[in-house]
């Protein structure tokens, strides 16, 4: 599978007002920079605030997953509404022989009211689903129906019962024989509120150089005051934690990043009739003004034919940061990079954050020594192409020797980007305009172009474009 691909299936049921449900996954999976494949277990019939009813589509579902499943390499599930027992076994089914990593948000009743699946399946799900589970979702109310504890007062003087209530969930899904070689969590989400903030409690079984720990976490949000309901936040989030535990990232640090994702997003609603409110799944101010940067700079690059020249065999990319940016997650770039098309530069992709590893993990290195570093691409090595930039042009070169690595360098993975701008900073006492390396064994020599912003760095291959 190609590194910049990362697939995710939601399973889950279809939502009329898109803002819950397997739309919302979708949604979700974009946003974070995964690619969504779907499979719908009922069709509902709700607005934001009212619920009518649903049907089950168990009798299309096993036709749904096969059609996914056997052709495509999914490993990273998240399931929602689990309507019927015929549902429930094809899932289970299907777990089985893909070995598939569960995300489940346990809902069974709709934010708008009603209920999402046959009366008396919670129990049947606790028993014969949840030991198949990775990261179950419950929010309080649930939790409490699955820990079978009641709490008068949900406040943080409580903190000592919510912990009991997330371990006795945690055991359940924990009863399968190899439960100390499993990484595993549950996060309870809204497990407390106060006039300010709403809290999630989260306990995690972490891996340790000894074994496993088990570790509880809490996320603290800022209280939005408002009236009527706000729809499809639960499957915000678990959608969020499942993409990014499929973007490589161990349980803690997934749900980490999708509270912050999760926050981020629960700043800004889309307004429906009946003070019914959808999370608004927009780009905020900063990442679009990202966006359109890379899209100034792909613009000048596809319009010259003698940029096809300058794609490298791994492929050209753009990639672009938030100001601050601390992960790949903040860094946008283009979806499968860009090939050559009829002679022509041209994406494979969209833009979106979070689908850049080489040249993310290169501009994060470079904004550890200069913040204002915002902006790279990769392009092909010319030996002819980088003389005539060193004698002709007032950009400044560095060249990185791959041997002249440390061996500790070479055998950690991703720590070769750190290790390249450190070198030039401490030759140069700067981020280079370009570094470039002639290439190693099983690595492509690549010229690496840094800039601030989009204008910055367009300037740059407009003068490194004339010696091609």
């Amino acid at each position: 599978m190609n590194r910049s691909h990362y697939f995710c299936l939601t399973i889950a049921g279809a939502d009329p007002t898109s803002g819950a449900g397997i739309q919302a996954d979708i949604r979700t999976f974009d946003r974070c920079g995964v690619h969504p494949f779907s499979a719908i277990t009922a069709l509902t019939y709700q607005t934001a605030s009212k619920f009518f009813g649903f049907s089950s589509l168990s009798s299309h579902l096993e036709d749904q997953l096969s059609s996914i499943l056997e052709y495509y390499p999914v490993k990273h599930v998240k399931i929602g509404m689990i309507p019927d027992n015929e549902s429930l076994k094809i899932v289970i089914n299907f777990i089985k022989k893909y070995d598939l990593s569960i995300i489940y948000d346990p809902i069974t009743v709709s934010s708008a009211g009603g209920r999402l699946s046959d009366e008396g399946l919670e129990k049947k799900i606790e028993n014969e689903f949840f030991p198949h589970v990775k990261v179950l979702t419950p929010n309080i109310s649930e939790a409490l129906y699955y820990s079978g504890m009641k709490i008068e007062e949900l406040s943080q003087k409580n903190l000592f019962q919510l912990k009991k209530v997330a371990s006795i969930i945690f055991d359940k899904i924990n009863l399968d024989s190899k439960r100390n070689e499993k990484e595993k969590g549950v996060i309870i989400k809204n497990a407390i509120s106060t006039d300010e903030k709403i809290i999630d409690l989260a306990i995690i079984n972490r891996k340790t150089e000894k074994g496993l720990e088990k570790v509880y976490h809490t996320y603290e949000k800022r209280k939005i005051d408002f009236q009527g309901n706000i729809h499809g936040t639960g499957c915000v989030l678990s959608s969020a934690i499942t993409a990014f535990i499929c973007l490589g990232n161990n349980i803690e640090i997934a749900i980490k990043s999708a509270e912050n994702f999760f926050d981020e997003k629960f700043q800004k609603f889309i307004e429906l009739p009946e003070n019914g409110k959808i999370i608004d799944m927009g780009f905020s101010k900063d990442r679009l003004e990202v966006i359109n940067q890379i899209k100034e700079v792909y613009s000048y690059i596809s319009s010259i034919k003698k940029f096809s020249k300058l794609i490298p065999e791994v492929r050209l990319n753009i990639s672009g940061a938030l100001p601050n940016a601390q992960s790949k997650a903040e860094i946008a770039g283009i979806e499968g990079r860009i090939t050559i098309i009829n002679g022509f530069p041209q994406a494979s992709g969209e833009i979106k954050f979070g689908v850049s590893d080489h040249t993310a993990r290169l501009i994060l290195s470079a904004k550890k020594f200069d913040n204002s570093i915002n902006f790279v691409t990769n392009l092909k090595y010319e030996e002819k192409t980088i003389n005539l930039i060193k004698e002709k042009s007032d950009l400044y070169t560095y060249e990185f020797i791959r041997e002249s690595q440390p061996n500790s360098v070479k055998s950690k993975e991703h720590s070769t980007m750190q290790w390249l701008i450190m070198e030039s900073i401490e030759q140069t006492g700067r981020i280079p305009d370009i570094i470039w390396d002639k290439g190693a064994i099983g690595k492509e020599p690549i010229i690496r172009v840094f800039g601030k912003t989009s204008k910055n760095l367009v300037s740059k291959l407009e003068k490194i474009i004339k010696y091609v």
